[in-house]
């Protein structure tokens, strides 16, 4: 009788066990959710589980945007390699963006309150992966990755930035900016986007992607509203580097070639 017993027992932990690991993996599997077609794999994933610098923002979703739009966002994404021969190059093709931006869309306008969207595009160079999500009324783009190529930085004093490439910033575009006691940081893989950006890519209307019609639309609206594309708080630190670089020049601390380099930059950061 006992050994029936210790065998009764044994299997029931056994069942509490199972039951246990099926609630877990439920549990696990609820809190993502993955679609994938062809190159493409798409996943929501939970803004708990980012890093504190994601974490502490409110995000703004779904995101209320067209397939136009959005296909002007990728079409405008492009980096450069830091290496002595890095080159400035678009994140996307074409191709790849006709591929992508239908079910980019739908997922965005899709995203619940609570989710992050990533992404991963198999391309012949490697993985591009990033993550998009909205906060305070703009677009963020972060890439971990472009074909193939990861991002790594450190915010250590005195250790370099080992990372192979970083993103350019367009018009309507800037940096993202870490704030802390060492100073404003700019994020170079993480870009902070208008979601009316104010120009439509030339790539997009030489491949077909969108008609004249909907650029010539799209700027007539933003016409209306260009006075607001830029923060007055942005334009107030623009103005400051501006006069500061003015005075460097005229102290010649720094030559014409220097001052126009730098200006070009400081209009890069504040589109």
């Amino acid at each position: 009788m006992t050994n029936i017993k210790q065998i009764n027992c044994l299997s029931k932990i056994r069942i509490l066990v199972l039951l246990l690991c099926s609630c877990l993996f439920i549990g696990c599997s609820s809190t993502e959710k993955r679609l994938q077609k062809e190159r493409l794999t798409i996943t929501y994933r939970p803004h708990f589980s980012f890093e504190q610098e994601i974490k502490k923002l409110r995000l703004q979703h779904p995101i209320k945007i067209s397939k136009g739009q959005v296909i002007n966002h990728l079409l405008s994404l492009h980096y450069e390699g830091l290496s002595l021969l890095g080159k400035k190059q678009y994140v996307f093709s074409p191709n790849e963006v006709l591929e992508i931006a239908p079910l980019i869309t739908k997922a965005l306008n899709r995203m619940k309150a609570s989710k992050i969207l990533e992404y991963e595009v198999e391309t012949p160079k490697g993985a591009t992966v990033g993550i998009i999500f909205r906060t305070r009324g703009k677009i963020n783009w972060i890439f971990k990755a472009i074909k193939g190529n990861s991002f790594t930085a450190t915010t250590r004093p005195g250790v370099l930035k080992s990372s192979s490439w970083q993103l350019l910033p367009k018009n309507g575009q800037r940096f993202h900016k870490n704030h802390s006691i060492l100073g404003n940081e700019q994020k170079r893989n993480w870009i902070i986007s208008d979601v009316d950006l104010p120009l439509w890519s030339r790539r997009g209307l030489k491949a077909g992607l969108f008609s004249k019609r909907s650029k010539r639309s799209n700027s007539q609206g933003l016409k209306q509203g260009k006075s607001t594309n830029r923060s007055s708080g942005d334009q107030t630190e623009f103005k400051k580097s501006l006069r500061f670089l003015k005075n460097l020049r005229d102290q010649k601390l720094i030559d014409d070639n220097e001052y126009k380099r730098k200006k070009k930059e400081l209009l890069n950061q504040f589109p």
